[in-house]
């Protein structure tokens, strides 16, 4: 197994330790084809065997190891390590999807308290596509239509618009038989950003549309966050993102869902529109 997919496997493994809380599943599988992994699973171990004396370090090795907040270095160096490996094996692709994977790893942990360009979180969206399509191939296909470059420069907090865009992935394409595709559509009204995520896939029956609108009104009315946060595929819930514009921007802003069983679904984001983030506070 290439040390490529061993890390994909490394990443689910994490990700069921978030619903299980089961440390021992992660640190007895064999990670012997990627050197640093198997090295960082058994420091780890020690940790977890060296008794009450070292139960500081232990919860603090588990909280930075294994709830994806894995230190940059560890993880951009190993998928470094991998791309490298892929180039000199000639295997493009996965080269490729490594690169992407790093880039949007980087992209979700740093510098959160700013807000982004529209720019940056379509490269980060494309970069997310990119690894999907390792996935699914030719299977999906990701359209960008744009009435204003300008816009490229409207500024938004970061992470909104890639879990759209998951969402149309995980709930809309992954479900059908066939090709999908994702069409990410922007446009401005005089003081208002205008962002719908569209696609061809399964849908929503008229009963979860109209539940998922009444949760993104019933924040607008208490401002609470539903859930944990979370889809249940991992992703970051459609919910949270729309608490976060309403925090940021007020009840006139956020998400509202469009949908028809077996013809698709759109997710509609309104933001204001803005080029300039100095007066917004992200803390």
């Amino acid at each position: 197994m290439s040390r490529f997919m061993t890390y994909i496997r490394f990443i689910k493994k994490l990700k069921q330790f978030h619903k299980d809380r089961n440390l021992e599943n992660v640190l007895r599988e064999d990670w012997s084809s990627c050197r640093e992994l198997e090295e960082f699973c058994r420091d780890i171990t020690s940790i977890t065997e060296a008794g009450p004396e070292m139960r500081f370090q232990q919860k603090q090795a588990e909280y930075l190891a294994l709830q994806n907040q894995i230190n940059p270095h560890f993880l951009y160096n190993t998928l470094e390590a991998i791309r490298a490996d892929a180039l000199i094996a000639g295997v493009d692709q996965i080269a490729d999807t490594t690169e992407a994977l790093a880039t949007f790893f980087r992209y979700t942990i740093t510098d959160v308290e700013r807000l982004v360009t529209l720019s940056d979180e379509l490269e980060n969206v494309e970069d997310y596509f990119t690894i999907q399509k390792f996935r699914f191939g030719d299977r999906m296909n990701l359209e960008l239509e744009l009435n204003d470059e300008e816009l490229l420069s409207a500024r938004m907090p970061r992470l909104v618009l890639q879990p759209l865009v998951e969402n149309a992935v995980v709930h809309g394409l992954e479900e059908k038989t066939g090709e999908g595709i994702v069409k990410v559509v922007v446009e401005s009204s005089r003081n208002v950003l205008y962002i719908y995520v569209k696609d061809d896939g399964v849908g929503m029956d008229t009963e979860q549309m109209e539940k998922l609108n009444e949760i993104f009104s019933a924040q607008n009315r208490t401002r609470k966050r539903f859930g944990d946060g979370r889809n249940r595929k991992g992703g970051i819930a459609l919910p949270n993102v729309n608490s976060r514009i309403k925090l940021l921007f007020g009840e006139d802003y956020g998400l509202h869902v469009f949908s028809s069983e077996g013809m698709g679904t759109e997710i509609r984001m309104l933001l204001p529109l803005i080029y300039d983030d100095g007066e917004i506070n992200l803390r």
